[in-house]
């Protein structure tokens, strides 16, 4: 009984190898945003309002983004097991249509409702002048931060493809990267140091968006020189056509994870608001 239901130490080792990086990135994913709320806190309370109510609502964009390639990513890792090799492009490709669809419907939103969304968020008893101050610095943080959130939804295709043929360290490292190049930005454009004019809000939203092309950019360019180890980004883009056999099925498994993962995120964004 106790060999039938407890894995050796080996299968363990494995699970952790595989578990524990994908749980730093995703902290540290959420440690970015966690990031600017705290040192634009040091400039004033109106920005940090704004930047705060901001990161609420793209949180949203966030889990769902994330959620999206979770039904994909049930069949990549059942295509690697099976060394079917042409599966997993086809998962591939599926993500990147996904997220990309998912980033351009977030963008529409945020472009014509932005500033009625971060009102929801201030309604009550402040003073009339603060709430005009947090909604014009949420407006010009949000409008900044749209620029990442194209590399943040690729990013994330090709860091959930590699986590499900085997490679977890180096969205690992693309994360930390991220954050350290966040941190750095942040210390220099929202304060003005090192000759750098003093940004602010501006400044916070120029780092994040900055730290999400890094991080992008580290998990493509090791993707596409490795093809020995990624096999499935060989001849990835040459078309975009999917079965339709697989692509019913993908979607079937992939939006119930996907609208789990939005009434969730929703649900915490309205219980902040």
């Amino acid at each position: 009984m106790f060999k039938r239901y407890i894995g050796d130490r080996a299968f363990y080792r494995r699970c952790l190898g595989v578990a524990v990086p994908i749980i730093i990135q995703n902290g540290i994913t959420n440690f970015v945003s966690l990031l600017d709320n705290i040192m634009v806190g040091q400039v004033g309370t109106a920005q940090m309002s704004g930047v705060s109510i901001v990161n609420n609502l793209v949180f949203v964009f966030n889990v769902c983004v994330f959620g999206a390639p979770s039904g994909p990513g049930i069949f990549t890792a059942q295509f690697f097991g099976s060394q079917d090799q042409e599966g997993p492009r086809h998962t591939f490709r599926y993500k990147l249509l996904i997220t990309l669809l998912l980033t351009l419907a977030g963008i529409g939103i945020f472009l014509m409702g932005g500033d009625r969304l971060i009102m929801l968020y201030l309604q009550g008893e402040g003073q009339p002048e603060t709430i005009s101050a947090s909604l014009e610095y949420g407006m010009s943080y949000l409008n900044i931060m749209l620029f990442g959130l194209i590399p943040f939804a690729l990013a994330n295709a090709y860091s959930g493809t590699l986590r499900e043929t085997g490679e977890t360290m180096v969205p690992m490292i693309a994360g930390v990267a991220a954050v350290f190049v966040n941190l750095g930005l942040n210390y220099v454009l929202i304060f003005g140091h090192f000759g750098a004019p003093a940004m602010g809000v501006n400044g916070a939203a120029v780092a994040t968006v900055v730290s999400r092309y890094v991080e992008l950019a580290i998990v493509v360019i090791w993707t596409h020189r490795n093809p020995r180890k990624n096999p499935f980004i060989v001849g990835a883009f040459r078309t975009f056509l999917i079965p339709g056999r697989l692509f019913r099925q993908i979607t079937l498994k992939g939006l119930p994870l996907l609208f789990n993962e939005f009434i969730w995120s929703t649900g915490v964004a309205f219980l902040n608001q």
